[in-house]
This record gives C-alpha cells, sequence and structure tokens, in this order.
C-alpha cells in the first residue's frame, strides 16, 4: 500500500505540473509571436553618396525593388539608368556613388516642365515648354542570366569575370545596358531599364507647369475601358483635362489614339494651383493653391465639369501648403505645410454620416473631402514627400534635415531620420519593399535599410475605432484580405471579440438555466430510478460531435427555423407556460390517482411538450400577423412601419415573469397560503390554479403596457438587439451550442448538488419547509460554489467553440448584437484565416494575438470563477 501511494503521489504530481508547464509553453508561444507586432523600426545608414546631378535638371528619380539600380529623368529630356555601388565601391571622394550604365534620348523636341507618376505604376506623363504632351512608361526588366553567358560576355568586354565584383551574394555590376546581380541562391539576375513614349498631344499654346495622371490600372467608374485621362495647369493659369482614347482595329491590330481637351472653369477664391491631382476613381480633379484653398472639380462628364465643392486644407492656420500628393491607391490625399503639419484626407458620402459634423459643407455631388488623420507636427516645413508603393506608409522630408516615417490608416509613428550635416531633404523615397529609404538632402544622397517592423499594427487599432477610407466615420471592422494591394487590410479585433461574447451570451442564455433546473430536478426532486436514467441519458449528449451539431444546426435547423420565426420566438414563451399549466392540471387529480401515478410524471410530461409546441406552431401566424405585419423579416427592416410592440415583448416578457415569480415569492404567496391552507385539496389546487393564470395574465399585461409605453415614446427595438433576418444567425447558434454545452454544466451542477450533506435537507424538511423551499434556500446556497464552478466551466467551453459557430454563426465579422443575424468569433477567425495566412506577415501575427486574447479571456474566466467558488465555499462550511 505505502509504495501504491507513493506512485499515485508521483503520477498525480507529474501530470499536474506537466499540465501546468503545457499550458505555460502555449502561453509563451502565443506572446513570442505577438511580440513583434509591437517592436520599433529599424533602420540603418548603408552609404552616403555625393549627388551627381544638378537638383534643378532632374524632374523624376526611381529605384528599382532590389535597390541596386535606377533611373533618372533631366529636364533636357535624358533618361539615365545608374547602378547604386556597393558601400565598399569607393569613387575619389572616398564615397559611395552612382555609375550611369546607360543614358538615352526620350525626345530632342523642347524641356520638360512637368512630369506625372503614380505610387506603385510604371505610367509616366511628360509635360512640356511648348504646350504638348506625352504619355508613356518607364519599368525594369528582369531576367536570369546562364552563369557561362555571364563569363563569356564580361571576358569580350572587361577582360574576365572580375572576383571583386561579383564575388558574393549581393555584388553587383554593370552588364550590357543593365545591372547583374549574384542572388543568395547562385543565381544571376540582370534588370535593364525599357521604356516607350506617345506621340506629343497638343494641350496649349504655353508651357505645361503642373500634371497628373490617372493610372491605367486605376481605370474605373467613370472611365472607358481604354481611356487615359489626364489635367494640367498651364503657364496662363488655365487648367485644361485631357482624355485620351485608344482604339484597336480588330482587322487590322492598329490602334487609333484620339484626344479631347476640355477647359477646367476658374474657381473663385483660388489663386494660382501649386498642385493639381487627378483622383484614383477618375471622378475628380483637385487643384490647391499655396494658401491650402483647394477646388474639387466634377469630371465624370467631361462636356459638363463643375465645381463640386471648395475646401480649406489648412484651416485656422498661416501656413503654407508645401506638399500635397496621393498615397498608394490614390484616395487618400496627404497635405504637409509649411510649419511642418501633415494631414490626410479623403472623400466621403455626407449622407452617410450619423451626425452633423459636416452639415455645413456645400457639394454638388454629395461627397465631400475631409481630414481622418492628422500627424504631429515636424521640426520645420515640409519640402518633400514620399510614398510607398506596396503599404500606406509616407515619408516625409523637412527642412531641418530631418525625415519622419508615418503609416496613414493606423496613424502610426514609425521612425525619425536624421541626415548628417545636411540641409533641407529635397528628395525621399521608399524602396519597392519597403526595406530601404533613400534621402537626397543638400550635395549628398544618403541610403538606409529599413526593417518598419508592421506600421499598419498599434493597440489603437486593434481595439478602438479607425477611419477607414471611403467610410463616413472611424469603424471597428475586420477585412483580412483584398483583391488588390492598394486596399486597405482592417484588423479591428473589436468585432471578433463582440462576436465572441455575443455567442457566449446567447448560447449560456438558452443551455445554462435548462443545465441547472435539469440538475435541481434530478437531484431533488425525482426518483432513482428517473434519475438513473436521465442522467446518463444528458451526459451521452456530451459524445456528440461539435461538427455534427454545426452541420444540423446549418442544414438542417437553419431552414426549418426560418420558415416558422414567429412560432419559433413564440415557443420560448408558450411551451414552459403548457409545461406549467399541465403541472397545475395535475394537482387537480385524486391524491390515489397522483400517489400511483406519480413514479410516470416524467412520462406524461412527454404530450404535455408536444401539445406546447403544437400550440405554438398553430398560433405562429396569428402571432405575425398581430404583431409583425404579417411577415417579420419585412418588420425587422422596416422600423418605420408598424408598431416595435412586439419586439419589446421579447425581452418584457422574461422580465414582468421574474417579477410575478417575486412577487408570489416573497409578498402574495405567504398572505395566499395563509387564507386558503385549510382547504380542501381539491378548492386548494382549483384557487392555485386561477392563481397562476391571474399572475401570467398580469405578466403579459405588464410587458404589453411597458412596451407599448416605450413604442409611445419612439423607441423602437428593431436596430438593437433584433433587425434584419439572416439565415445562420445567433439565435440557431445559442439554440445548438447551449445544447451542446449543456451536458458539461449538468454533470458538474448535479455532482455539486448531490453532495450537501443529507442532514441538512432533513433539518429543513423537519421544520416544516417543501421540497422547493428546501432545494431554493438550502441545497442551492449550500452548493452554490459548485453550481458556479459549473457556469464558468460551460461559459469557457462556449468561449471556445469553433466548428458550431463556424458552420451555422453565418461568419460575419460584425459587432452588433441582433439576435437574428450572424457573427464572428475568435476562435472560427483564427480556424479560418490561420491556414492561409502568409507566414509572419502582419495578418498571421494578429491571429496569434487572437489566440493570446481567447488564451488570457479563458484564463480570467477561470480565475473568477475559482476565486467566486472559494467565497461560496468558505460560505458553505458555516452551514
Amino acid at each position: 500500500m505505502r509504495f501504491s501511494d507513493i506512485c499515485s503521489e508521483g503520477i498525480i504530481t507529474v501530470g499536474g505540473i506537466g499540465t501546468i508547464v503545457a499550458v505555460c509553453l502555449v502561453a509563451l508561444v502565443l506572446v513570442m509571436e505577438v511580440i513583434p507586432l509591437f517592436r520599433g523600426a529599424r533602420v540603418e545608414l548603408l552609404s552616403l553618396r555625393q549627388t551627381p546631378w544638378s537638383a534643378s535638371e532632374i524632374v523624376h528619380f526611381e529605384l528599382n525593388e532590389y535597390q541596386t539600380m535606377g533611373w533618372l529623368l533631366t529636364r533636357d529630356g535624358t533618361l539615365r539608368s545608374v547602378r547604386l555601388t556597393s558601400p565598399e565601391e569607393k569613387d575619389a571622394s572616398n564615397h559611395a556613388s552612382f555609375e550611369i550604365v546607360h543614358e538615352t534620348k526620350l525626345t530632342d523636341g523642347p524641356r520638360i516642365t512637368a512630369v506625372s507618376t503614380a505610387t506603385g505604376t510604371t505610367d509616366l506623363v511628360l509635360g512640356f515648354a511648348d504646350g504638348t504632351v506625352r504619355m508613356g512608361e518607364v519599368h525594369f526588366e528582369p531576367t536570369f542570366v546562364d552563369p557561362v553567358e555571364i563569363k563569356d560576355w564580361f571576358t569580350e568586354n572587361s577582360g574576365g569575370l572580375s572576383s571583386a565584383k561579383l564575388k558574393s551574394p549581393g555584388d553587383t555590376a554593370v552588364y550590357k545596358d543593365g545591372v547583374v546581380q549574384l542572388t543568395t541562391q547562385g543565381q544571376y539576375r540582370a534588370e535593364s531599364l525599357a521604356w516607350s513614349l506617345g506621340d506629343p498631344i497638343d494641350v496649349s499654346e504655353t508651357e505645361i507647369r503642373l500634371i497628373d495622371h490617372l493610372p491605367v490600372d486605376n481605370r474605373t467608374g467613370g472611365l472607358a475601358a481604354k481611356q487615359k485621362v489626364f489635367a494640367a495647369l498651364t503657364a496662363d493659369n488655365q487648367l485644361k483635362l485631357g482624355t485620351v482614347t485608344e482604339k484597336k482595329s480588330l482587322l487590322t491590330g492598329k490602334v487609333k489614339v484620339t484626344s479631347k481637351i476640355h477647359d477646367l472653369p476658374s474657381a473663385e477664391g483660388l489663386d494660382s494651383p501649386k498642385f493639381i491631382l487627378v483622383g484614383g476613381l477618375g471622378h475628380t480633379v483637385l487643384a490647391a493653391d499655396a494658401t491650402g484653398k483647394l477646388a474639387r472639380y466634377d469630371i465624370r462628364d467631361t462636356s459638363d465639369v463643375q465645381i463640386a465643392e471648395q475646401v480649406d486644407l489648412l484651416p485656422n492656420s498661416d501656413a503654407k501648403l508645401t506638399a500635397c500628393d496621393w498615397i498608394l491607391g490614390r484616395e487618400t490625399l496627404f497635405c504637409g505645410d509649411s510649419e511642418g503639419g501633415c494631414s490626410g484626407w479623403f472623400q466621403i458620402r455626407l449622407e452617410d454620416r450619423t451626425d452633423d459634423a459636416f452639415a455645413d459643407r456645400e457639394s454638388s455631388d454629395g461627397f465631400t473631402l475631409v481630414e481622418a488623420h492628422v500627424f504631429p507636427a515636424g521640426p520645420g516645413a515640409v519640402t518633400s514627400f514620399g510614398a510607398s508603393s506596396r503599404s500606406r506608409m509616407f515619408l516625409v522630408g523637412y527642412d531641418t534635415g530631418r525625415c519622419s516615417l508615418f503609416h496613414m490608416t493606423s496613424e502610426k509613428h514609425v521612425a525619425d531620420i536624421d541626415l548628417p550635416e545636411s540641409g533641407a531633404v529635397e528628395l525621399a523615397r521608399i524602396a519597392p519593399r519597403d526595406n530601404g529609404l533613400l534621402l537626397e538632402a543638400g550635395d549628398q544622397i544618403a541610403h538606409y535599410a529599413l526593417s518598419p517592423g508592421f506600421p499598419d499594427i498599434t493597440l489603437a487599432s486593434l481595439f478602438l475605432p479607425v477611419w477607414y477610407e471611403g467610410y463616413a466615420e472611424p469603424l471597428n471592422m475586420w477585412q483580412s484580405s483584398s483583391s488588390k494591394i492598394e486596399d486597405e487590410l482592417k484588423f479591428s479585433l473589436y468585432p471578433l471579440l463582440s462576436g465572441t461574447f455575443k455567442a457566449t451570451f446567447y448560447s449560456m442564455l438558452f443551455g445554462a438555466p435548462l443545465a441547472l433546473l435539469a440538475a435541481i430536478y434530478t437531484s431533488e426532486f425525482s426518483t432513482r430510478r428517473t434519475r438513473t436514467v436521465v442522467k446518463p441519458a444528458i451526459e451521452m449528449m456530451a459524445s456528440l460531435p461539435s461538427v455534427v451539431l454545426g452541420f444540423l444546426a446549418a442544414l438542417v435547423f437553419a431552414p426549418i427555423v426560418e420558415k416558422i420565426v414567429p412560432s419559433c420566438l413564440a415557443a420560448v414563451f408558450i411551451v414552459p407556460f403548457v409545461v406549467v399549466l399541465g403541472s397545475y392540471f395535475w394537482q387537480l387529480l385524486p391524491r390515489s390517482v397522483d400517489l400511483r401515478l406519480r413514479p410516470y410524471r416524467l412520462l406524461f410530461l412527454m404530450p404535455v411538450l408536444a401539445t406546447g409546441i403544437y400550440a405554438t406552431y398553430l398560433m405562429g401566424p396569428t402571432i405575425e400577423a398581430w404583431l409583425f405585419l404579417g411577415n417579420i423579416k419585412y418588420w425587422l427592416v422596416h422600423p418605420e412601419e408598424g408598431s416595435g410592440i412586439g419586439g419589446w415583448l421579447l425581452i418584457l416578457l422574461p422580465a414582468s415573469a421574474l417579477a410575478m415569480f417575486a412577487l408570489d415569492g416573497y409578498g402574495l404567496g405567504q398572505f395566499w397560503r395563509g387564507r386558503i391552507a385549510k382547504m380542501s385539496r381539491g378548492t386548494f389546487s382549483i384557487l392555485t390554479l386561477i392563481k397562476f393564470l391571474g399572475l401570467s395574465l398580469l405578466a403579459l399585461s405588464l410587458a404589453l403596457l411597458i412596451g407599448g409605453l416605450f413604442d409611445l415614446a419612439g423607441w423602437d427595438p428593431r436596430g438593437s438587439y433584433i433587425g434584419e433576418y439572416d439565415q445562420r444567425n445567433s439565435m440557431i447558434v445559442g439554440f445548438v451550442m447551449g445544447f451542446a454545452v449543456i451536458p458539461i454544466i449538468y454533470t458538474i451542477a448535479d455532482d455539486a448538488l448531490s453532495t450537501v450533506p443529507a442532514h441538512l435537507r432533513s433539518a429543513s424538511l423537519g421544520c416544516g419547509a417543501t421540497p422547493w423551499q428546501t432545494a431554493l434556500r438550502i441545497v442551492i446556497p449550500t452548493a452554490m460554489s459548485g453550481l458556479f464552478s459549473a457556469m464558468m466551466i460551460g461559459l469557457g467551453r462556449v468561449a471556445g467553440e469553433t466548428m458550431i459557430v463556424l458552420m451555422a454563426g453565418g461568419n460575419t465579422p460584425i459587432e452588433d448584437w441582433n439576435l437574428f443575424n450572424g457573427f464572428r468569433t475568435l476562435s472560427t477567425n483564427i480556424a479560418i484565416e490561420l491556414p492561409e495566412a502568409v507566414q509572419g506577415s502582419s495578418h498571421y501575427r494578429v491571429l496569434f494575438l487572437s489566440a493570446l486574447v481567447l488564451f488570457l479571456l479563458t484564463f480570467m474566466i477561470n480565475t473568477v470563477a475559482e476565486v467566486v467558488r472559494l467565497y461560496f465555499r468558505r460560505r458553505a462550511y458555516q452551514l
């Protein structure tokens, strides 16, 4: 025995410690995956290069995605491709430099006076001094070259492949008209520059000062499939809108290009525009002057262009507008001023606002430009701007030599970079892969390596409303995927937390009362024979797989319930009423018959239940016609029609029933029993039945009265806890998941009630208390710690449920509490999206954060349960 005790103690100890260690390891893994989300960015200086050109002669500079080469365009039309030499390759001034690889003349005509490019695209539009515009593109063409071909070329042109040039991965060298790089896989990747330029388009007789265009990939909305659009400002301050249409002949294959130029009306109060921009949908043109005054033109009808609205980009400020450009997607406008202020603007639909914040705006098309994001002011005037081509990050350069990196959506201040011994930042570029920065200030260019971390994730963006593009106000949203890189991803956990709490609430609302009442019945009122049948049957319910329950809920229950919604809602009240009514009729039986049939009461309950269900089914259409305009789905989505009393009854009837129960138990009941206690059994039963019917009628009347008052006051429940009906909704999930959690709560609660000492029951019954009074005032308080533990374990089970919610919950990440709407929980979101999330991405780590939040949620529930359990246990010992 001693040996077995020691072995048992050792096994239990190892198992307990192993469980604790396993739980801690799970938490550690989750924390390790989540920590990088909140680490800061890392910026490392790679090299400083002397600027080999005059800044006034350069109209544009672009970097390739590998940061090995770039291209620049000068005002005389020369296009140069350059190689970024490595820090080890020093020039005569002991600096890394730019090596010219190839140069060509795009045009031999007049000088370039304006240029338009678009973030993330290869489009290029040039404006010239003679008033013409030419459209084209410049892009890098990567290829992989055979090592033998590389060796032969260097042998012919450089006297052999120098080990000093391509000796280790990452090294670059000039190859033909481009640059070749040795990759980490030992391959030779070559890149060269390709370009095309269309014929001149006559726009004006004077030079083009400003120009912007809509990239070809952004052709949506009012633009035809083969139509390009640009806007230009001429030297005589005339705004021009140009449309270029390309038609390809099906017979000859030739492309016919036609262009039309439209004059834009001048805006009152707008000085000579300093910035001109075409909106990403091709519906608007923006023109802004140095004072921040902006005119938005509606160009959907090019034959009748109108000024839609005028907005002040610098309200309550004397600063000057020094930077104004689009970020990725061309929907959010960045504005920077001479005092270092930075902000983000985009259009919203005025009618979508729920307040009067923009009621004073005058707009002819129903849209208005709003300041959605404001960033910390910089140390000086904004002198340069650069947007990322793959994210919502942007780079701002100031006249003090500092650059700041921000993320537009999350408003996160990612990093600050101070250029050594420099003046105003004249060029700010983010590498195409967001892994590098190129900054020009004074006579030098600084090249930085960038590791931005996860700038789109902050605690505020995870749990607080964020103002996303196109939405009228800040919202909590979850949208982790998109068809385009330009779209904003939305990682708010609030809708998922809301869905988790919603599923938990409705499931426990259905399952917990049934489980606890069943436990009280089998423990305190049923015979031993009934208990031996009921308890194993309920416990067998726990063996049903969640996926089977979810399958039944989605494909069987949901379609049936959709056809009889009023009957299902009425069943919540009518079926319990019929069961209780049947119990009162049972009391009318003669005493001898009652004693003879008592062991079989459970069998007689079945036809009563069937009667209640059938009565509910028959009354459903009448209830729908009386309370829901004859069509509950129509009634739910038209709050302007009908009365809201039907919705109020759903919540007021249970409250009224509880009020009547309290009235009977603590007031009327004692008075009533004192008056009829000495009457015969038959008379007592009849009067008790009459009292029950009277209290039921009073509860219904009270609910109708209060609901009517609310309805008269204009309070309609539609749009709150009831609303539009979806087939897979919270009601279905609550029923099925409540069914799944009943066995757990029932088993633990029944065991807790059974452990109450028998002498407490005997003492209560001996003092004249009824079995119900004994159960309510003696047994339940004594077993409260166990009952609360059962509830908390059931709560944790529901909070972590996946398959039932996945199949029957609708999978809609919304944050309302509509009983008839779907939702998405933390657990289902992880199950759906983790297999497809890119490892190490923001999406991937936010999913691990979701798991950590769920872990902490269940941990808190269990901790609270244990604290409360110990409290009730100490009280029980006092008995």
